[in-house]
């Protein structure tokens, strides 16, 4: 099937999913990122303790109360990369969707912190065998 032949409900799929590939990065991908120091800003969603624990390497910790109070703490001039928990957990969507309409460059990662963890990509932290754990919102 081409594009021509496509229902209007079947390309609107087709643009839905070009659309989400383009503003999502899987853990592989942020790994290479960050080891190739690219201009990236990764965000942990997740409570302070957990990111104290165990962190993708350079992410900084903010809340989302905390984005939406303030967003000095990124530089506009970096993609800004967020996660949170897990699969299930829809705070990175909610902190990615504030920052794009405020005029940020932002990517979700794909599955969030559990992803990236159980890929036994790098971690930083107290505890860097860490999970996802519980609490999102």
């Amino acid at each position: 099937m081409t594009s021509d032949t496509l229902t209007k409900e079947q390309q609107k799929a087709v643009e839905y999913f070009e659309q989400k590939l383009a503003y999502e990065m899987g853990p592989g991908l942020l790994k290479s990122a960050v080891e190739s120091k690219q201009a990236i800003t990764v965000v942990d969603m997740r409570t302070p303790e957990l990111y104290a624990a165990s962190h993708v390497p350079g992410a900084i910790n903010l809340t989302l109360k905390q984005l939406q109070e303030s967003t000095s703490a990124l530089n506009k001039d970096h993609t800004i990369i967020v996660y949170a928990y897990d699969i299930t957990c829809a705070l990175s969507t909610k902190a990615a969707l504030l920052l794009a309409k405020q005029g940020f460059a932002v990517k979700e990662l794909y599955g969030n912190f559990a992803e990236y963890a159980a890929g036994k990509y790098p971690l930083e932290g107290t505890s860097v065998g860490a999970t996802c754990g519980q609490g999102c919102g």
